[in-house]
């Protein structure tokens, strides 16, 4: 227990502690631990506790489209986080993942883990690669978990999180909006005339009330193609090469076998 010299001494210095933040603060005044990735939007950046991409923690987007920049929206921040070595996790992917696409994205694909699985065994994987530390971004596509994704399996998926300090980011449709979650990050995206606009749903402070319009897709993309035809990084390719892995990856991968189901592809 705390000593009396550690307590604050007025409910002024408790209400400054910098564990402790007030609704009516701005987004940017918030000051705290948590470790935040830039978005490289300068505008997103500007609304976005800490100026980026909550780092050990569970980032709800919501999405009704696939393709439409929801994936090159978190790009630059996983070029950042990955720069050190460590991989990206891909749990559940609607699509497979086209490997010159990521690789001309600057991501190597000896680092790049893609866990096919549903239902409880797709939350199992998410939570042990998150535990582990293994990988730098695990990215979730929580459609195929059904009725298995609930509050207690984010809440789990969170503290995971905070344990590995990975960018977690999961993809849910924008029904999702109305249902309680742990996540302290909620953005939902939807694409309006060639540009992606982004809705800060929930945030550590007073998030921005208006939408954030940013343009993670390359322009000539924006202007030749529908937003549902410039899924760049995830597109069906049923006969893309598979990447080969590294010694790190490879155990990652051995530790989440289960007997009877390699839960990979």
């Amino acid at each position: 227990m705390a000593s009396c010299a550690e307590m604050p001494s007025t409910i002024e210095d408790l209400l400054h502690h910098p564990a402790v933040w007030r609704a009516g603060q701005f987004a940017h005044d918030v000051q705290g631990a948590q470790e935040t990735v830039p978005t490289a939007h300068a505008a997103l950046d500007e609304a976005l506790p800490g100026g980026g991409w909550p780092l050990g923690a569970l980032t709800e987007s919501l999405v009704n489209e696939a393709g439409v920049g929801e994936l090159s929206l978190f790009l630059p921040a996983l070029r950042t986080v990955c720069a050190g070595g460590r991989g990206i996790a891909l749990v559940a992917p609607p699509h497979l993942p086209h490997a010159r696409a990521w690789e001309a994205a600057g991501m190597a694909l000896d680092r790049l883990l893609i866990i096919d699985a549903e239902g409880a065994e797709l939350l199992w994987s998410a939570e042990q690669i998150l535990r582990s530390g293994a990988c730098a971004a695990v990215l979730i596509w929580a459609g195929a978990a059904g009725r298995a994704l609930d509050y207690r399996a984010l809440q789990r998926l969170h503290l995971a999180a905070s344990k590995g300090g990975a960018l977690c980011v999961m993809y849910r449709g924008a029904s999702a909006q109305t249902a309680p979650s742990p996540a302290p990050l909620r953005i939902r995206l939807a694409a309006q005339t060639g540009t992606l606009h982004v809705w800060i749903l929930k945030c550590r402070g007073a998030p921005c009330v208006k939408p954030i319009p940013v343009q993670p897709l390359p322009a000539h993309w924006a202007a030749a193609a529908a937003p549902a035809a410039a899924a760049a990084l995830a597109v069906s390719v049923p006969h893309a090469p598979a990447a080969p892995a590294t010694a790190a990856m490879a155990t990652a991968c051995r530790s989440l076998r289960r007997p009877g189901r390699s839960g990979l592809a």
